[in-house]
């Protein structure tokens, strides 16, 4: 008599920071939102969570056991040292969507493709729709900078920025660089020349631009990344009043959290709970996760979905990252508006 076959493991392993992490509460957002998907799915599937600390051979061990057990597909991991170091180990056996980019793209597996909520890639894609949409190309090479780059002096808006100046060296426009931390607010307004500067790009957040938003021209475009999603003005008097404050700015945010009536695109699930805006996106992330994955598994290398995120667009032929495209939005008369094709 033939012995009863293995069972077999759940097709997916969700690979989260454990509790005793500091990305605990990211990674609970995070799961909330992937088994809200899985339940709005036609065809749920089997999930099993696997947390892991930052310890690279305890990641390891969970990978091996996972695939081991017969998991189709690793989602995770969220740290992005976590992601560099399943890199560095060649990867998971299986496919993966990784949470988070890692630093040496060319060193990704084939079977792994990254998908994340990099402020750094806000940046870049701003530049490239300042240029293309508002400010156009130089009008003399070697002309003096016509783009100022605002930073704050913490590390995520410094990354920002850098973010933003590599892009725009990249297409032969060094900036003017400022710095809040060096900058007293009453000499600010002296370093932006409207005769001469055309766009401004700022590694703030939306308090921070609402304190010094009076001392830039308004001949001067302005543009942020979604630290500047003040919420919604009209639930919240904070953020009525820093729209006021903001009037004029715009900014690039995923898709959900710029709808007045809080629905995602069709088919996607909502918090059971309300959620801080950073843990929203969170949760954002992990629905897109989910849709992302069951293509992903299915040897769908090449496709694009409009998530909760953004529009995503996966071709593995061309990297591992699944680009992100955002939303963009305007303040303007006290409201956020959405602006463009991208609804």
């Amino acid at each position: 008599m033939q012995g009863l076959p293995e069972p077999q493991g759940p097709p997916v392993a969700l690979l989260l920071p454990s509790q005793q992490t500091v990305f605990a509460e990211a990674a609970e957002a995070l799961r909330q939102g992937f088994f809200a998907a899985d339940q709005a799915s036609a065809r749920p599937i089997g999930i099993q969570v696997l947390e892991v600390d930052d310890d690279p051979a305890q990641l390891r061990s969970a990978v091996n056991g996972a695939r081991q057990r017969g998991v189709k597909i690793v989602v995770g991991p969220l740290p992005r040292a976590s992601v560099n170091a399943l890199v560095d180990g060649g990867g998971a056996g299986v496919p993966v969507v990784a949470l988070n980019y890692p630093e040496r793209d060319a060193a990704a597996p084939p079977n792994m493709i990254a998908l994340g909520l990099s402020a750094e890639s806000e940046a870049q894609y701003l530049v490239r729709v300042a240029l293309g949409e508002f400010v156009g190309i130089r009008r003399a090479p070697g002309a003096a900078p016509r783009f100022v780059v605002l930073s704050g002096p913490g590390t995520l808006e410094r990354r920002i920025a850098q973010a933003y100046m590599s892009a725009l060296r990249a297409a032969g426009e060094p900036p003017l660089l400022l710095e809040t931390a060096t900058e007293p607010a009453e000499r600010l307004a002296q370093r932006f020349d409207p005769d001469r500067h055309e766009a401004v790009f700022l590694a703030l957040d939306a308090r921070e631009v609402a304190l010094i938003r009076a001392r830039i021209p308004r001949s001067i475009l302005a543009f942020g990344t979604s630290l500047l999603n003040a919420g919604d003005s009209a639930t919240s008097p904070e953020a009525a009043a820093l729209a006021h404050d903001l009037d004029g700015v715009r900014f690039v945010d995923m898709p959900w959290l710029l709808r007045t009536d809080s629905t995602g695109p069709a088919g996607s699930p909502l918090p059971v709970t309300p959620l801080s805006r950073d843990l929203a996106r969170l949760f954002a992330l992990g629905v897109d996760a989910y849709r992302v994955a069951i293509r992903w598994s299915a040897g769908e290398t090449q496709f694009v979905l409009d998530g909760m995120t953004g529009r995503l667009s996966v071709d593995r032929r061309a990297g591992p990252r699944v680009e992100r495209t955002p939303a963009l939005a305007i303040y303007r008369n006290g409201v956020i508006e959405r602006e463009g094709t991208q609804r």
